[in-house]
């Protein structure tokens, strides 16, 4: 073995090549045996390393945005469910244009339809799109802001979750109709307003939604905001949950 041959596993971590220091080895086999030429070989070796960086990548992305296991769009069962279709939400995650608009996903649908793990479907679809995307409480974001609020941090706050070109709100219907929670999520939904993407999901139509904002115009002012350029989706259909109670006591 040369001195060039012996210090190559050195180069190549000080170069960060990690997968082709794993790999040169026995892809040298294959291309001897296989007669490969050295553009082809050469090839193979980026191939390798650009594939293992980008599944860190998608890895990293998936952890970063916490969305449920295993809700997952091949199991949503569209066929329980009005009101949403298979195919549209397929366009949505192949055809995320309307993250460019900063436009919004909003779920309506009474509790147990799904509408959690539909979000969280479309979350993951994008995640592997590699867009940034984080799974969120309605309760949890609005406790973080006014942690931030407290600190006198909210704006950098909000620019913090900036990073996210999605963020997904679940339940918005279960925050309290306090001054001090309901200010800091319409400073939320604000902040974002034309620039980055909220999917949230909720089981109180617009009508009702006097009941989370404490303050008319603060309510009539978030809806126009989310409803700009938005995709409105009614879950229409029967209680997953009442129907799996109904099938376990029969």
């Amino acid at each position: 073995m040369d001195s060039a041959t012996a210090s190559l596993p050195l180069m190549l971590k000080q170069l960060r090549l990690t997968t082709i220091a794993n790999e040169y080895a026995r892809l040298a086999d294959k291309a001897i045996e296989q007669t490969w030429s050295h553009q082809r070989y050469l090839a193979e070796l980026c191939h390798v390393e650009l594939a293992k960086r980008e599944d860190s990548r998608l890895q990293r992305l998936l952890k970063d945005a916490k969305l449920p296991p295993g809700k997952y769009l091949s199991r949503y069962d569209f066929s329980e469910i009005d009101g949403i279709s298979l195919q549209r939400v397929e366009q949505l995650i192949q055809q995320p244009h309307w993250l460019k608009r900063g436009s919004n996903i909003l779920v309506f649908g009474a509790s147990g339809l799904g509408k959690t793990h539909l979000a969280s479907s479309i979350g993951y679809g994008l995640v592997e799109t590699g867009v940034k995307v984080k799974f969120l409480t309605a309760t949890a974001v609005v406790q973080q802001l006014q942690q931030a609020k407290g600190k006198l941090a909210l704006q950098e706050e909000l620019r913090r979750l900036d990073r996210y070109a999605v963020l997904i709100i679940d339940d918005i219907g279960y925050v309290q109709k306090t001054e001090q929670e309901t200010s800091v999520l319409f400073e939320l939904i604000a902040h974002r307003y034309e620039r980055h993407s909220l999917i949230i999901t909720s089981n109180q139509d617009f009508k009702d939604w006097d009941q989370i904002f404490d303050d008319t115009s603060m309510t009539v002012a978030a809806i126009d905001r989310l409803v700009h350029n938005a995709h409105i989706i009614h879950c229409i259909g029967e209680s997953y949950r009442r129907k799996s109670l109904q099938t376990e006591t029969a």
